[in-house]
């Protein structure tokens, strides 16, 4: 049985409540640690999501768990490109499927995420196969990273927080190779436009940006995956149970490269 009507679209005040606490709490910890990072809001900004997220993303989620963990163990193999991995909030799932994979980029650019993602790859016995690209995933020639050399792309809840996400969007699908998988689970703009919720969730995102590292819940992402490339297979859909009264809907499956 899902959540009532309104619960479901009050949920976001509630997340925001969360991400506002911290705003003392990151205050505090600059002063006696970094006290010129309260002079720069992006500074503070970075500083306040990583340390909520840290926190957030380690609240058990089950329902959560059960969407995200069958993806990413049944998709993810090879060389796998995480995008976005924050604090480390997925690395435990590479670990059920490790006889699968041979190499993991956690491209990051969040350096206030690193020391958590470090010790979640070590949790999941990862190290030496997990790797922290400190770079964004439009500058991942940087690194050395070449076209048609990855085998899994996975992006778990991160392209709403991309500045451009269509242009990463399209820069990322040349790193796949030909029948290579994209793994996906993303906020999405919601289907249900001329609803309640049409209205509702763009006033919400107002300020939605500002408390969650700069996510946008109101992107056509998965209109944008679509777009990105010629796709021999695409298995998109809804998340199961959600509807017209969902304010952060999703969109998840996978899309697979034609070969």
């Amino acid at each position: 049985m899902g959540l009532p009507p309104q619960t479901t679209l009050l949920m976001p005040l509630v997340l925001l409540a969360y991400s506002a606490s911290y705003i003392p709490i990151t205050m505090f910890r600059l002063l006696s640690s970094s006290p010129s990072k309260l002079l720069s809001w992006s500074s503070f900004q970075h500083a306040w999501f990583g340390y909520f997220w840290s926190w957030f993303s380690n609240l058990p989620r089950p329902q959560l768990d059960a969407i995200v963990s069958p993806l990413v163990r049944s998709h993810a193999s090879g060389i796998v490109l995480d995008i976005g991995p924050g604090s480390g909030q997925w690395v435990r799932l590479y670990s059920a499927t490790a006889h699968k994979i041979t190499k993991i980029y956690g491209v990051e650019p969040n350096l206030e995420h690193h020391a958590a993602l470090r010790r979640k790859v070590e949790e999941a016995g990862l190290k030496g196969i997990y790797e922290i690209l400190p770079v964004g995933a439009q500058d991942l020639g940087s690194v050395g990273l070449k076209k048609e050399s990855v085998d899994t792309i996975v992006t778990i809840q991160t392209l709403c927080s991309c500045p451009g996400p269509n242009d990463i969007i399209k820069s990322l699908y040349p790193y796949l190779k030909k029948g290579g998988t994209w793994v996906v689970y993303e906020h999405v703009k919601t289907k249900y436009s001329n609803d309640f919720v049409g209205y509702w969730q763009p006033f919400v995102n107002l300020i939605w940006p500002t408390f969650f590292g700069g996510c946008d819940i109101t992107r056509p992402t998965d209109d944008w995956l679509r777009e990105a490339g010629d796709w021999q297979k695409v298995s998109l859909a809804a998340a199961e149970g959600e509807g017209p009264y969902d304010t952060i809907p999703h969109s998840l499956g996978t899309l697979v490269k034609r070969k």
